[in-house]
Parts: C-alpha cells; sequence; structure tokens
C-alpha cells in the first residue's frame, strides 16, 4: 500500500501499490451513460478499482448519520437483490465516517462494493471499492485498510 493524496491534497489514503489514476478516456468511456462521474479513480487494469466523488452535496460531521441511513435505504431500494455484509458509520483518524459493504448486480454479474463517505471541507466525498464478487477474498482486506487510512484535512 502506497500513501496518496488526491482532491487536489485534501484528503491523504492508502492506495494499493500497482494502482494507476484512470485516464480521461477510460473514464468517459465507463461513465459515458452516467449521471455524475468520480472525480478520479484508481484501478489495476480494471480488476480492481476505487473511486473517489467529490460532490456539490453539504456535509459535515454531524450529517453523517443521516447520509449512512439515506444512502441504505437508497441502495436498499435500487439494488433489491444486493447481499448486504454491512453498514454503519464509525470513526476514523477522529473523524466520522459512513459505509456500507455489499455485492450487488452490475452487467451481468456480482460485484463486490464498499462505499464510504465523510464530510470534506463542507461538500460530501463518496468513495467506492469496487471488484468482481470472485475477487473479494482477496480484496476485502485491502477495501477495508483502504478505509481505515482515510485522513482528511478539515
Amino acid at each position: 500500500m502506497i500513501k496518496k493524496r488526491v482532491l487536489s491534497e485534501r484528503v491523504e489514503i492508502l492506495i494499493p501499490k500497482g494502482f494507476e489514476v484512470m485516464s480521461e478516456q477510460q473514464m468517459d468511456f465507463n461513465y459515458a451513460k452516467a449521471q455524475s462521474r468520480p472525480s478520479v479513480i484508481y484501478t489495476n487494469s480494471k480488476e480492481a478499482s476505487i473511486a473517489f466523488t467529490y460532490t456539490d452535496n453539504t456535509a459535515d460531521q454531524d450529517m453523517i448519520d443521516m447520509y449512512a441511513e439515506n444512502f441504505y435505504k437508497m441502495y436498499s431500494k435500487q439494488y433489491k437483490e444486493a447481499k448486504w455484509f454491512n453498514k454503519g458509520v464509525k470513526e476514523v483518524n477522529g473523524r466520522k465516517i459512513g459505509y456500507m459493504e455489499l455485492m450487488k448486480p452490475e452487467l451481468g454479474h456480482e460485484v463486490y462494493n464498499l462505499v464510504f463517505f465523510t464530510d470534506v471541507e463542507g461538500k460530501l466525498l463518496m468513495c467506492n471499492f469496487t471488484c468482481a464478487d470472485r475477487q473479494k477474498p482477496e480484496w476485502e482486506a485491502v477495501a477495508k485498510q483502504i478505509m481505515a487510512s482515510f485522513k482528511s484535512n478539515g
């Protein structure tokens, strides 16, 4: 794992060795039909990726519980076949971080997701680690390590 600073140095996080920033062209291709696309994605040749989306949504530490509840409701409705492993809010390096861990269907196969989110400089930051279901044993601990390494300067 390597320490990286993302989102113009606002966030420090561990990223697995060998993960590179996805090119603009690749992001355009992957998110052509999406309403919004991540600010930055680190990936290891499509096997696994971690996406950071710095939203325009107002957020502060007091709102993390509410976001956690709302995202859970939204995901439960949107992905009725999802298998849930965990959800909630935890403290990471002195900050509240909401998270959801689930397996959901995507393009005909199951995908493992660890979604976590917190406030950074008054806005909501969403992070989403994904990999194919068969790779969950290999990547689950890494995804949790990434979440546990999260540090922000506000």
